[in-house]
Formats: C-alpha cells, structure tokens, sequence
C-alpha cells in the first residue's frame, strides 16, 4: 500500500478545462481519492469532444487536453440541473473533505449547491471556487478565459519584444499557476482543520494568483513612474542573453552571461579571441553598443553545431546554455529518464503516453503516478452502488432517465 501524504482525503471535484482539473491531479498525485463530477454531455468545451474525428468510437475519452489533466481520478456524470443529480452530489459531499469548482460566481448559486448550503451537510467541509476575478468585486461577473486571464493579470503586457504589441505567453499560464495555488491553499485548510476542527471557504482568483508572477515589474513602476517595457530575450541587466540559432531544423540554443568570467569563457569557446583582447567589453553596457557584431559571432558559432552540443561545451565552461526544448526533445530526455519524471500510463482508448509528473520528490512519502485519466462515466455505477451505497433500482433510474449517463448525451450547442 502507498504512502501518500493525502491518504484518506476524499474530494469532489466539479472543475473543467484547465486551472481546476490540474489542481486536482496534483492532489490526486498526492494520494487523494478525486471523484470526478463530469458533464452529462460530455467533456472538453461545448460539444468538442462528441463529434471529433478521431477514428474512436468515443471521441469524448481520447481528448489530449483532459486525459492530461485528469489522471489519478474517479468519473461519475451528474446532471446538476436534475433534482435527483443534486441529491446525488449532496450525498457525495457528505463523504468527501473538500468540493472544488471553478465556475463563474453565480453558477454554484444558481444550483442551490453554495458553501453555506453544503456545509450544513458536511460542517468541516473545506471548499475551493476558483473564479477568474474573484467572488466579490465591480467585475465579479465578467467571465474569461486563459488568454483573457494572463492579459488582465498583467502578463502580457511584458510579454512580447521591444516597440510590438503584447503577446500571450505560449501555454494557459494563468491556469496552470494557479493549480499549484490551489493545492497550496487546500494543504494549509487541511492542516488547520486538523487542530480546530473546522471547515474552510478557500477563494483562488485566477487574475490575482496572475499578477504574483509580475511582482517585481508592479513594483518598479510604483518606485520609477515607468511601465516596464517588453524586451523579448534581453534582459535589463545582463548579455548577451538569448536565443540563438543552432544547426538543424527549428533548432535553437538559450545563453545568458551574468559576469565577466563568464564572458571570457564564451568568447574562448566560441573562438572570439579579438573581443577578450578588447577590455571595453568587459563592460556591459559597452558589448551592447555591439551587440550585432557579438550576436552574429556567437550565432556563427551555434549555427555549425547542434544545440545539444553546443549546451554541452558552454555548460563545460561554466556558461548557462540550455537548448530550447521541443515535444521530441523532452520525451526522451535524459535528465528526466534518470529522475524517472516523466509520468508513464497507457489508457485503452488512447494508448500509451507520457506526461509531465510532480516537479518535486518526496525522501519518505509515496506518489500516485502511473495512473491514465477515467474514461468518461467509468465509475458512476461503482460510487452510486459502493461509494454511496444507494438502491438499486434508484440507481438503474438515474441511469436511465440521463441523470448519471453512462455515455455522454448529445448536446448540441449554438
């Protein structure tokens, strides 16, 4: 049996697409036990998932984006709108810890279904909502999504190159950093239960949980007046620092110098003996009136070699190198191979596949790894008959009138 540091922690988990469902892998990693609460019709956004050309019977259970973030979990489906479905989740909360969802504030009200009704169910029950600007607040009903999120959290605004217009940054940030919030917040509930006794409202604002990665650039217009400015690959203090171009295709190589030795050291590796002669560019400032002379030698250098060698004969001389790590690169990686991080499952709709673990190690604790997303509905008859131990012929009637579907109900959505 695992030793997991959430052993014997139940959660309900009422979340989609992103920031929610990663939260609660993590957890589920940890050792939680997740009860999945799906949509009667389906996975993924709208109707995306029921009609994809996959070549798969069940188009809903090969969706990359949730059996990524859904490992390690339990599914049932329950139509929240159905007085049955309600009754259902109400019965699942009494034996669950923690309920979490991250619908727009008014969802959860709508559904009778608020923290104040919940708890007369479960009075130590620590629930999470995860709306995108918070429960409270002039904008409280706006809704957004993960672009709109990382725009409005600041984000974007420093992203992007000097004189352009913003950019987004290349995944869902705000989803995914506020996972790991997530799972802070709902560690330091469980903690505190422990001594009191009592139960918790836990509000991540994806925005907020946002803006705590640009801290510093909030502050430095507070102390200068100034918006910061995007800079691309620059960096205010350091260079070089970038991205420079390496042999093959769409092949390329991070380099920042921080210090002289460390300039020295690139230029000796690259062979740029003439800017060690000169001791002008020992000054910063002085190598970036330069910097198209020095950027065309180094890239001249990176471009006769791979990016892997490259990093290998930097690193070799105390220079931080790093390739720019694609797909293809990182599943066979050797310094994730030799840390075993990569998370290994094979599910029976789509296949064996690898995925991203938990970015810590435990000396005495287990983890809940290895384990593939539910197919959809997988579990329902297993929690509505064991779990919660309901009658039968109740059961066979919620299955059948479309309550606790067993394969998703075709919704079509204009």
């Amino acid at each position: 049996m695992l030793n997991t540091p959430l052993s014997g922690i139940r959660i309900a988990d009422l979340t989609n697409v992103i920031a929610g469902p990663v939260a609660t892998r993590v957890l589920a990693h940890l050792g939680a036990e997740v009860v999945k609460v799906e949509l009667p019709w389906g996975r993924a956004i709208g109707n995306i998932a029921m009609h994809g050309d996959t070549g798969s019977d069940r188009p809903y259970d090969v969706v990359t984006s949730f059996n990524e973030v859904n490992r390690s979990k339990k599914s049932i489906a329950i139509d929240l709108t159905h007085s049955d479905g309600k009754e259902i989740f109400k019965e699942i909360v009494s034996i669950s810890d923690i309920v979490i969802q991250n619908y727009s504030p008014r969802v959860m009200s709508n559904l009778g279904l608020t923290y104040d009704i919940l708890r007369t169910i479960r009075p130590d029950l620590i629930m999470v909502s995860m709306p995108a600007l918070g429960l409270e607040g002039p904008w409280s009903d706006y809704i957004s999504f993960g672009p709109g999120t990382d725009a409005l959290g600041g984000l974007s605004s420093i992203t992007g190159y000097k004189g352009d217009r913003p950019h987004k940054p290349g995944n869902f940030y705000a989803d995914h950093n506020s996972a790991f919030h997530v799972a802070t917040g709902i560690m330091s509930s469980i903690l505190k239960r422990q001594t009191n006794g009592f139960g918790e409202h836990l509000e991540i604002v994806l925005r907020e949980a946002t803006m705590s990665v640009i801290g510093e650039y909030f502050l430095e217009f507070q102390l200068t007046g100034t918006e910061p400015e995007r800079t691309g690959n620059d960096h205010h203090k350091y260079y070089p620092h970038g991205i420079y171009k390496c042999k093959g295709i769409d092949s390329w190589l991070a380099i920042t110098i921080e210090n002289n030795r460390e300039w020295i050291a690139l230029c000796s590796t690259i062979g740029a003996k003439d800017f060690i002669q000169n001791p002008k560019l020992n000054d910063i400032d002085n190598r970036r009136n330069v910097r198209i002379s020095i950027d065309h030698k180094i890239e001249e250098w990176t471009s006769s070699i791979t990016n892997k060698e490259a990093m290998i004969l930097l690193q070799s001389a105390g220079v931080k190198a790093g390739i720019v790590s694609k797909a293809s690169d990182l599943i066979s990686d050797p310094q994730f191979n030799e840390r075993n991080y990569l998370d290994e499952v094979t599910h029976p709709d789509a296949g064996p596949s690898m995925s991203p673990g938990l970015p810590f190690k435990f000396s005495n604790l287990d983890t809940n790894l290895g384990n593939r997303a539910p197919l959809y509905s997988e579990h329902t008859e297993h929690i509505l008959n064991n779990l919660l131990g309901l009658d039968r012929s109740f059961v066979q009637k919620v299955i059948h009138q479309g309550t606790t579907p067993l394969k998703p109900l075709d919704r079509i959505y204009q």
